[in-house]
């Protein structure tokens, strides 16, 4: 009875070491152009299996993954991923200013020079119907997707935000709308600089939103105290362009 036990482990342990024998890996190399290696690592680690292995060349910007075909394959898929081209936005943010009529014809609306700005102004006189309007201000903001962008846009104020592409789950349920071609703006954030009574620099929060732009879209905001104010301010926000370009 003892030798029949005996022969019985002995075939189990030799087909354990028959099975691991089978395990094959493959290596395959990717080179990253615009995304670091240090950062595709990261993302790589968790995929990998007990057999799998990276081997990093930063002076090459080249990074081999070793493993199971198919981990490999998963890992081609997640890299190719990464390593894309920045999206980037460019936003134009104008800044005008409603006032009562004081009677000074110098107060009113001044166009810089296109007709484009001539009809936003027309626009601005029929969408708010403060009595004089003028521009303090603008700034044109660019960068990559996912990052935040800060500018000042004349006598004193500054506008912020974080440009991104709008989240949108697939697990969403049915009928949710889809924002396709979009870009998000987060905490944009008006902010107007003054100093304070002590010399130091004082920020007070005029306006704090998200949008959603379409590509060329033009989005006006009103900030004031009421509604029905003769003194407030106007944003327009203009999605010239994002995209990889």
């Amino acid at each position: 009875m003892a030798r029949r036990w005996l022969l019985f482990v002995l075939v189990v342990f030799s087909a354990a070491v028959t099975t691991a024998a089978e395990v094959e890996t493959v290596a395959r190399a990717f080179r990253l152009d615009h995304v670091s290696i240090s950062e595709v690592s990261a993302a790589v680690q968790p995929f990998l299996s007990e057999s799998g292995s990276l081997t990093l060349q930063p002076s090459r910007s080249r990074i081999t993954v070793q493993d199971l075909p198919e981990v490999v394959d998963r890992v081609a898929e997640l890299i190719a991923e990464l390593d894309r081209v920045p999206a980037r936005f460019r936003i134009r943010i104008d800044l005008f200013e409603g006032r009562p009529d004081t009677g000074d014809a110098a107060e009113s609306v001044a166009p810089y020079g296109s007709a484009d700005q001539v009809q936003t102004d027309q626009r601005l006189k029929s969408m708010f119907k403060f009595p004089v309007i003028r521009r303090l201000g603008g700034a044109l903001l660019e960068g990559e997707l996912g990052s935040s962008a800060a500018a000042e846009i004349g006598h004193g104020y500054e506008i912020s935000f974080t440009a991104q592409s709008p989240e949108f789950s697939k697990d969403a349920p049915w009928g949710s709308p889809d924002p396709g071609d979009k870009i998000q703006l987060r905490r944009l954030v008006l902010t107007r600089v003054s100093e304070g009574p002590d010399g130091t620099q004082e920020n007070h929060v005029l306006l704090r939103t998200h949008m959603l732009l379409s590509p060329r879209q033009k989005i006006y905001v009103g900030a004031g105290k009421a509604e029905d104010t003769e003194t407030g301010l106007v944003l327009i926000v203009h999605a010239r362009e994002f995209g990889s370009y």
